[in-house]
């Protein structure tokens, strides 16, 4: 339809109309449906050209109350009020009053921003269908079934990335202005999403919390409820909780038991949140735990220890440069980790009442 309309706005208007100020200036189709057939039917095209556009504002807003929620707030790129669909309508709202207000309601200025825009989204979708059906098709098209007309599905869908593509180029070509407004929207949701990352960072980050083995779950009620102090440690063999331990006992008169806790993060951090696997062992009169699917050292740490309440938490320092940790942490969830604990601790006391003795904490440079 698109391809066809083109081709007759084509031949029927003369090039003068199609000037910038001339009568078929943005709005080609809507000019034939005047010259040709009449006033009448022309203002009826043109109030169904209007609630056409009213279906796609509503069908755009729909699409992204389902996408935001589903998205943002998983990756920590949105506060959690965004799962919430009314104040997300009004931001959404506001935005488009925003973007209004900014082009002066021109159709021509928006115009190569809008197709900017879609063009990507459709190229975008094209590409991911054509991977989808060359990946269904398999390593061996000639000796599974059906994968050859998977095959040629996949090339057909290639064939129209390539139209795209070059429709893209073109476009952007003839309307660079289209890509710098583009650009800047994406710079901008990059920059809040930065922000609400950062703000979020000191969140417990935890979906929930499960045991690994029934062992596990049976030694819990031995380490919660101020009966242990809680020692993180970045390597858990026996060598270095013994060396830990010696320490400890080197500068602090300790009689309770020590639960050396050892964290380990998944290889994929892109998520906000994370459920927990716990595992327990004893260790002599000490026990170790041992975390599994995290994706923060220091938030994961903070979670487990209002969990469990120990008596203390016995945090190390690292001498790292404070820019290097900051980096590691907003990266990899790595970083200054006592500090951070400390800190996400602080917060959420802040929004809990105490209502009970909550644990000592201790800095220990390594």
């Amino acid at each position: 339809m698109l391809l066809t309309s083109s081709f007759v706005t084509t031949l029927l208007i003369p090039p003068e109309a199609y000037r910038e100020g001339g009568p078929a200036s943005g709005r080609a189709l809507a000019y034939l449906a005047h010259d040709l057939f009449g006033h009448s039917f022309g203002t009826l095209y043109d109030l169904s050209t209007i609630v056409i556009l009213w279906f796609a504002g509503a069908s755009a807003m729909a699409a992204l109350l389902n996408l935001i929620p589903c998205y943002l707030p998983r990756y920590g790129m949105a506060p959690w009020w965004a799962l919430n669909a009314r104040p997300l309508v009004l931001v959404i709202f506001l935005a488009d009053l925003l973007v209004t207000i900014a082009f002066e309601a021109d159709v021509e200025a928006q115009g190569g921003a809008y197709a900017t825009g879609v063009l990507v989204l459709l190229l975008s979708a094209a590409l991911a269908v054509a991977l989808s059906f060359w990946r269904e098709s398999g390593p061996f098209p000639d000796q599974v079934s059906g994968s050859l007309r998977t095959r040629s599905i996949s090339l057909f869908f290639w064939l129209i990335s390539l139209v795209f593509v070059y429709t893209l180029l073109e476009n952007v070509l003839e309307r660079p202005d289209g890509v710098i407004i583009a650009s800047l929207f994406i710079l901008v949701i990059i920059l809040l999403s930065g922000i609400s990352r950062y703000r979020r960072s000191t969140e417990f980050r935890v979906e929930r919390m499960a045991f690994i083995d029934q062992a596990s779950k049976d030694l819990w009620p031995l380490v919660s409820g101020k009966k242990v102090h809680l020692v993180p440690l970045r390597r858990a063999d026996p060598a270095s909780r013994r060396r830990k331990r010696q320490e400890i006992l080197r500068y602090y008169q300790i009689q309770d038991p020590v639960a050396f806790v050892n964290v380990q993060l998944l290889d994929n951090r892109s998520d906000f949140l994370s459920p927990l696997q716990i595992r327990i062992r004893p260790d002599g009169d000490d026990f170790l735990i041992e975390i599994l699917g995290a994706i923060a050292i220091a938030n994961s740490l903070a979670y487990l220890s209002e969990q469990i309440d120990p008596i203390s938490l016995m945090l190390g320092l690292t001498r790292q440069n404070l820019m290097t940790q900051a980096f590691k942490y907003l990266l990899w969830g790595e970083g200054e980790v006592g500090l951070s604990v400390y800190a996400i601790l602080i917060r959420y006391w802040d929004w809990t009442k105490e209502d009970d003795v909550r644990p000592l904490i201790f800095l220990m440079s390594e």
